[in-house]
């Protein structure tokens, strides 16, 4: 298959996607539900059970993040098989930027969280001596981010320097990816600056343009991935508030 055919293989399947994204009805009635196991029964019924598939109201709010994070991580690499070969170790690396506030957490030799020793993502990492920790990760497929944190550089800066060296040289198909590394940029300026609703819808309708602006090119799927992390933590957060009330009510009796 051509590159311009895969392409066009590649926007058929993302508009498909997207049109399948949870509106804000969805949304509505689900947050109705203020029961877990109510949540997730109606979740089922919707375009958002590839997500809550596996999880039941008798997991731990940690149990839950830790399969919305093994889902992602899975999507992202199903969405990074769709496109030409050499695009594919590009859009994987998004898998990481969910793990970046964690990465930073061990690496500031911060107290291991328990949750962090059931992720297999992060696990290798969490050992209660920072020099250990730092070893493993200089030892791993993530040295490159160690390096950028020991030089005082921010992960997030790291993490857009190391995505863009790993862009192929195709100056026509990633014009579209500045644009995003600037919207990326920009977010987590604004983030100190608004409420994070505000913050999301705006991002929503940035990805929304950069998807159709970019079609047929490789920006358009890091834009889907992009719009699908915001309905997951959407998703996180309503379903991590939920469990936590029975958590809280349980120690409480």
């Amino acid at each position: 298959m051509s590159e311009t055919a895969r392409f066009r293989y590649v926007q058929a399947r993302l508009q498909s996607r997207h049109g399948d994204r949870a509106d804000d009805l969805v949304w509505r009635r689900l947050q109705s539900n203020g029961d877990l196991a109510n949540y997730l029964q109606a979740a089922q019924q919707t375009t958002l059970r590839r997500w809550v598939t596996g999880l039941h109201s008798t997991h731990s709010s940690h149990e839950i993040e830790h399969l919305l994070r093994r889902h992602y991580r899975d999507y992202v690499d199903e969405v990074a098989h769709w496109l030409p070969t050499c695009w594919i170790g590009t859009i994987q690396l998004i898998k990481r930027i969910p793990d970046l506030p964690a990465l930073q957490h061990l690496m500031t030799g911060e107290t291991i969280p328990a949750w962090m020793l059931d992720d297999p993502e992060l696990s290798t990492f969490a050992s209660e001596n920072l020099g250990t920790r730092m070893e493993a990760i200089q030892n791993s497929e993530l040295a490159w981010l160690a390096e950028g944190w020991q030089q005082d550089h921010a992960l997030v800066d790291t993490w857009l320097d190391y995505w863009r060296s790993k862009w192929p040289r195709a100056p026509r198909l990633t014009g579209g990816l500045d644009h995003l590394a600037r919207l990326m940029q920009e977010h987590i300026h604004a983030q100190q600056e608004s409420a994070a609703g505000d913050q999301r819808a705006t991002l929503i309708r940035k990805l929304t343009a950069v998807l159709r602006r970019y079609s047929f090119q490789p920006a358009a799927a890091v834009a889907h991935l992009g719009l699908v992390a915001i309905d997951l933590e959407k998703l996180r957060g309503d379903l991590v508030s939920r469990q936590l009330y029975i958590e809280t009510a349980v120690a409480a009796s």
